[in-house]
């Protein structure tokens, strides 16, 4: 399957811990770019920017705010899903299953309700 291929990356990525400051600004530290640079790039203020790393940092920043972040800070957000227990394929049998079983559930119900008249 696919998209099961493709959350095999980010379960990967789920195993390393987020930095305790958040991602913005660690990347920020990490290539040394002041938060007066990524201000001007955004059209913030300095504080505008600190404001914005404390609220990824919270998990409280749309994604909106987070992608521009991150182009300021010349990287690209790359966001995803990953189902916690199953395989994707998994739960998609599942609901296959869980849909032959109600149409045969209702087909001889139906059925049944029509010999008794």
């Amino acid at each position: 399957m696919e998209l099961e291929r493709r959350v095999r990356w980010y379960r990967r990525a789920r195993l390393h811990a987020r930095p305790p400051e958040g991602w913005l600004r660690a990347m920020r530290l990490a290539v040394g770019i002041p938060a007066e640079e990524i201000a001007d790039q955004m059209g913030f203020t300095p504080r505008m920017v600190f404001q914005t790393e404390r609220a990824e940092q919270k998990r409280n920043i749309s994604l909106e705010r987070l992608e521009r972040m991150a182009r300021a800070l010349g990287c690209d957000l790359v966001y995803g899903l990953v189902p916690w227990e199953r395989s994707l394929e998994d739960r998609a049998m599942e609901l296959v299953e869980r849909e032959v079983w109600r149409k045969r559930y209702t087909t001889r119900r139906a059925g049944t309700k029509g010999l008794g008249t």
